[in-house]
């Protein structure tokens, strides 16, 4: 007899199966996607925020040590201090120039003076040096072309026996020509990156007739919220071109104190601000707040 062999049937995943298998993991993979994402987003938030965490305590601790060594006499009519912020001088892109195009200009007693070889042969004597601060639009590497700019901080120290000869016992420091501001931005001069606001306030104490001490704060400002100019004398304090004075009509010349603020932009921000044309101001400022970080620090200065 011949016997025949039952052929079993093979058996496989129907379409149903596959659609369902081919559905859950493209579920998967979005998820994943997804969630990869947005730990890169968080990385990319945090990397930003320590940058710009690193660049704004570079720029204020700077500024704040120079402060802390201000060097103002009285009794006399020169100039020891300048500061101004007007919309004139408004330096960026289209449209998205910045803020508050802050300079300043005093005496300190900079302890990285004769670039900190103080005691050695190439110290020439003195320990008062002039310091200016100012926010620049330009490339670093090639200002002259300006093929890639960015917003900076300059820092320029001029050394004791420099300051001697040409800024101590002047009137008319950087109004009167005297000081050149175009220097602060010599490329020598650099100091911070992305910062794209710069704002001091400054707060002077007085005593009224009764013996009770008040302050006064004068922020500089060139948007109209406070003073465009600042001078300090030896004999007065000059706010926009008017003596400051206190409500009995005497000066005011006790400075106590300062409170520096800056807003620094990330990278991507900063492409995005060349390239993006801003409407009005208001967008430019929205623009601003979500791309930028603010930082601000207080400063008690030395008084007699």
């Amino acid at each position: 007899m011949i016997s025949v062999k039952k052929l079993r049937s093979r058996k496989g995943f129907t379409m149903i199966e596959l659609l369902t298998s081919v559905a859950v993991t493209a579920i998967i993979i979005s998820v994943l996607i997804g969630m990869t994402r947005i730990a890169m987003d968080a990385w990319k938030d945090s990397r930003d925020k320590t940058k710009a965490s690193r660049l704004a305590k570079e720029a204020l601790e700077t500024m704040s040590k120079d402060l802390e060594g201000i060097v103002i006499r009285s009794g006399n009519n020169y100039e020891w201090a300048f500061v101004k912020s007007e919309s004139s001088n408004k330096d960026g892109p289209l449209n998205a120039e910045m803020s508050n195009p802050t300079e300043i200009l005093f005496f300190t007693g900079a302890t990285d003076r004769y670039d900190g070889q103080i005691g050695t042969k190439d110290d020439k004597g003195g320990d008062v040096s002039t310091v200016a601060y100012r926010i620049v639009y330009q490339d670093q590497l090639n200002p002259g072309e300006n093929e890639f700019p960015i917003f900076a901080l300059y820092r320029d120290l001029v050394n004791p026996d420099e300051t001697f000869k040409k800024y101590l016992s002047e009137e008319n420091l950087m109004s009167g020509g005297i000081y050149n501001s175009s220097d602060t931005s010599d490329q020598e001069n650099f100091l911070v990156e992305n910062i794209f606001d710069l704002t001091i306030t400054f707060i002077f104490e007085y005593q009224d007739n009764s013996g009770q001490t008040f302050t006064k704060r004068v922020p500089v400002t060139a948007d109209g919220s406070g003073a465009n100019r600042l001078r300090i004398f030896g004999d007065r304090v000059e706010v926009g071109g008017s003596v400051l004075n206190d409500p009995s009509g005497n000066k005011i010349t006790r400075l106590a104190g300062c409170e520096l603020s800056v807003l620094v932009l990330t990278d991507s921000a900063l492409t995005l601000l060349k390239n993006r044309n801003f409407s009005d101001p208001s967008e430019l400022s929205k623009f601003l707040n979500e791309n930028g970080f603010h930082y601000s620090k207080s400063v008690i200065l030395p008084r007699p």
